[in-house]
């Protein structure tokens, strides 16, 4: 396996003098197995490292991280960074080998898929399910990329029979928002975490009462301030560095997620409304 290198290294290298010998375990066994990392909670790291959660998550916070979820994101990022800039570059004016173009694209989506999956937090997926199944109404917002994800998830969940909306006009979606209850859920999906307009929804909706949940790639961005619960999103730098392929899909992810699980909640009486909205527009 590859041992980890850039700049989370350098910076998690320069503290190493300051590690006592049980994180000095923890670094050690990391540098060495990146990959597999990422795709483990902190229980399963605990247990291949024979270490407790708490000197992992010591480990964290002395490297600069707020805890383990907080490190495995920069740790995705410094190893995204590094397949692109290894394997995935193609410069499309000069290649027209569409084979390596199209392998370039799978393996881009393929990566960022088992980045998502790694971040996924059961115990905090489950809640949004509830939430979102036990909720009056339910608002997807979003801007550019982001709102086709938003629409996508509002056609999912309007199937089967929830009370969704979801505007392409930020204007539309703030006012929403601001007249919102404690029996509705507010969805705001940012993949940077920063789009001002989505930020201040999600404020609105929490001084409202209203639950909200955050999709979006960055736990430590404004948007998670006003999140009920956040839940994260792998990425990877985007071929011809366009950022939308990526994003939408490692989006989609989770919102495929948060349908299949609001559906496994009622599996008979959601079919049947699917089934009767398939005949109304077939």
């Amino acid at each position: 396996m590859k041992a980890l290198d850039g700049n989370l290294f350098n910076k998690i290298n320069s503290l190493k003098k300051s590690f006592t010998a049980s994180e000095t375990k923890v670094f050690n066994y990391i540098e060495k197995n990146p990959e597999s990392v990422v795709r483990m909670n902190i229980r399963e790291l605990s247990n291949a490292i024979d270490t407790g959660e708490t000197t992992i998550i010591r480990f964290c916070k002395k490297t600069g991280f707020k805890g383990y979820n907080d490190f495995k994101i920069s740790l995705i990022s410094s190893l995204s960074k590094e397949k692109q800039s290894n394997k995935y570059k193609i410069d499309i004016l000069a290649d027209e080998n569409y084979n390596s173009i199209a392998e370039g694209i799978y393996n881009n989506s393929f990566n960022v898929l088992k980045d998502t999956l790694s971040l996924i937090n059961n115990e905090i997926l489950d809640k949004c399910i509830n939430l979102i199944n036990n909720a009056k109404h339910i608002e997807f917002i979003g801007i550019g990329h982001s709102n086709l994800t938003a629409q996508d998830a509002k056609y999912k969940f309007l199937r089967i029979g929830k009370s969704v909306a979801s505007h392409s006009d930020p204007h539309l979606f703030k006012m929403a928002a601001s007249i919102s209850d404690r029996e509705d859920v507010i969805i705001g999906i940012s993949q940077t975490g920063e789009t001002r307009e989505v930020i201040e929804s999600l404020q609105s909706a929490k001084v409202r009462g209203a639950k909200t949940i955050a999709i979006t790639n960055n736990d430590k961005t404004e948007i998670t301030k006003y999140a009920d619960y956040v839940l994260l999103n792998g990425f990877n730098e985007e071929l011809l560095e366009t950022g939308s392929f990526s994003e939408r899909i490692s989006q989609l992810f989770i919102i495929e997620l948060l349908y299949l699980g609001v559906l496994s909640k009622n599996k008979d009486k959601a079919m049947e409304l699917k089934d009767l909205t398939i005949k109304a527009v077939t």
